[in-house]
């Protein structure tokens, strides 16, 4: 099973955003970070965030495998097991088209404290910027 672990940072008054992705296969864990473009907000964000992980590892989902993926995004994660969101399914489409299998991805919602890793290489990446 490959795990995904994804968040986002944003700032509210310049804009600015970025993505910190936790990537785990075989059990060997790559830790990414890097630009988003300017967001409307942190929702927009969270979505943009995941699509860059995706981009990332892309060659790493060929294989058929089962995949995780952990946000502490609610409106991330429920938009993903529907399908749908009203304001981002531009964004809730291009994750959808990124995954090799959707129907074997299982989209599951984590508490902020369980998702500190993603949490801290995206602020590291922010505060770069």
């Amino acid at each position: 099973m490959i795990q995904i672990q994804t968040d986002a940072a944003f700032r509210q008054d310049t804009k600015e955003a970025a993505a910190g992705i936790v990537f785990v296969k075989d059990k060997i864990q790559q830790a990414l970070k890097g630009p988003l473009p300017p967001c409307q907000d942190n929702h927009q964000a969270e979505f943009l965030a995941l699509i860059w992980g995706l981009k990332q590892v892309q060659e790493e989902l060929k294989d058929g495998s089962l995949i995780e993926i952990q946000s502490d995004s609610k409106l991330l994660v429920s938009s993903l097991q529907k399908r749908y969101a009203k304001h981002y399914q531009e964004e809730v489409d291009a994750i959808l088209d990124l995954l090799p299998n959707p129907e074997l991805t299982f989209f599951v919602w984590v508490r902020d404290g369980q998702n500190k890793g993603p949490h801290q290489l995206a602020w590291q990446r922010l505060n770069q910027q």
